[in-house]
């Protein structure tokens, strides 16, 4: 379950920052250094079930974001350019991953290189619908861990973001009222691990 949020949670921070002008899915802003948002994700568990949670995404160029999960339950990611964390405050336990060594297998380094977009993925416009532009992209790697992913612009910004994986899991995420080049506060992308939890290295 870690590793397939991690793995959403790094495409999150990638798509969130691309931009549509002109149809144009490689055309990222320019000037765009952070951006903030809520979001809404809808986890298909089974043809008749499904899991909802929401939270915030905080996210700041290059390679720093901070997720909270808020409902219905509490969980914390943070990226400060070096090490992810991953709190969990239920179980009491943070993991701590060498940042560099997660991004390597992910879409996320894309974020220092868009030039790659056409070389890892099959860009196709699927038109317009509900006010958004749709587009849909397909991994050239048939190793990736993801079969595509489905992305809406509305006023060219981010609207919803559609991924299934490898395993036949899919996911929705909503994304409401983004805002761009926020002024974060000092520390938002840095975590000491509360007192008492258990901290595993990986």
């Amino acid at each position: 379950m870690f590793n397939f949020m991690l793995r959403l949670l790094l495409l999150c921070c990638f798509f969130i920052s691309t931009s549509v002008r002109a149809g144009d899915l490689e055309q990222f802003f320019a000037d765009v250094h952070s951006i903030e948002t809520k979001f809404k994700q809808i986890m298909v568990l089974s043809k008749d079930k499904s899991q909802e949670t929401s939270g915030m995404l905080y996210v700041q160029s290059p390679n720093k974001f901070r997720l909270e999960y808020q409902h219905p339950y509490r969980q914390l990611y943070i990226a400060d350019g070096n090490k992810l964390w991953s709190y969990d405050e239920d179980l009491e336990q943070v993991i701590i991953k060498q940042q560099g060594q997660v991004l390597a297998s992910t879409p996320a380094m894309v974020l220092s290189n868009p030039q790659t977009l056409k070389k890892n993925y099959l860009v196709e416009g699927q038109g317009k619908w509900d006010g958004q532009n749709w587009y849909k992209l397909t991994p050239k790697n048939p190793d990736s861990n993801f079969e595509f992913v489905r992305l809406s612009f509305k006023n060219n910004k981010i609207a919803t973001m559609e991924l299934k994986d490898s395993f036949g899991q899919f996911n929705r995420l909503i994304f409401q009222k983004v805002r761009y080049n926020v002024t974060f506060s000092s520390g938002i992308f840095s975590f000491t691990p509360p007192e008492g939890v258990d901290v595993i290295i990986e």
